[in-house]
């Protein structure tokens, strides 16, 4: 599987005054999918790396400039020879990248960057918003042996990404796709490979023997109708489905861990992000 590295550069904007860029930054998620929806697009260049044909553009609006990943790609089939292995449900889609957005926002996560969907010339495609004041990738992270300040905080939220990846199946996480902020709080990007329409889940050996109490909460509350007003016209009813079926096994696993442990000793508060 090829390795799709950090699309994260410093943020453009030197025609914008630095007040109006930083409310923008500190601005709510409609304010986020406001601009994303309503800003000129006044530059678009390749994004560095990456195997999807991902642009960065500068959008302009007013006083205010930011960056976008913009994403076009929308390839799917039943299956696709990859090297020596076939993959089955093979998807590579900008609609996942938005799909993974709301359904993170249902459950209360808010570690997926805003993102929705716009047209890119004759194409439709997913527009996130770039990731401001980024330390590292974890590959770096990684790479350089670089130790966390909170190894305890740290932990939750990796627990936190790795019950997240298996609800949404996701087939291409990797080490350059989650982001760390100056706050030491991580991102995921890049979901285009998510989604299949598996009820099983894509590795349960992932799932951790912990999870955010409200996140499990979530995953309690979430149904058909609630998944499709979000995620109509983005996830067909078989995804739907699989998200659904994943859903019951993640929830089966930690209520018997909290059976045999004690919720106390399973569940755990994520701290509330901006």
């Amino acid at each position: 599987m090829p390795f799709r590295p950090l699309l994260v550069l410093a943020l453009l904007g030197a025609s914008a005054g630095p007040a109006a860029n930083a409310q923008a930054r500190a601005g709510s998620d409609a304010d986020k999918e406001s601009f994303l929806l309503g800003a000129e697009v006044v530059r678009a260049r390749s994004a560095p790396g990456g195997v999807t044909g991902s642009i960065r553009a500068t959008l302009r609006r007013g006083g205010v400039t930011h960056d976008a990943d913009v994403q076009v790609i929308d390839e799917t089939s039943p299956e696709r020879t990859l090297g020596t292995t076939t993959e089955l449900d093979f998807r590579d889609s900008w609609r996942n990248n938005v799909a993974a957005y709301r359904i993170d926002r249902l459950l209360g996560l808010r570690m997926v960057p805003v993102t929705v969907i716009r047209d890119y010339h004759t194409k439709r495609a997913a527009y996130t918003w770039w990731l401001d004041d980024m330390l590292m990738t974890e590959r770096d992270r990684s790479e350089k042996k670089q130790e966390v300040p909170d190894v305890d905080a740290w932990n939750q939220q990796v627990h936190a990404v790795r019950v997240f990846d298996q609800l949404i199946f996701n087939f291409d996480r990797n080490l350059g796709n989650l982001l760390i902020d100056r706050a030491w709080r991580l991102w995921m990007i890049d979901h285009t490979r998510a989604f299949k329409i598996f009820k099983d889940l894509r590795n349960e050996k992932e799932l951790p023997e912990t999870c955010p109490r409200a996140l499990l909460a979530g995953l309690r509350k979430l149904d058909e109708p609630t998944l499709k007003t979000r995620t109509g016209g983005l996830l067909n009813k078989g995804q739907m489905q699989g998200v659904l079926g994943r859903r019951d096994r993640i929830v089966a696993h930690f209520e018997k861990l909290i059976a045999a442990r004690g919720a106390s000793n399973v569940l755990y508060e994520l701290p509330a992000r901006p």
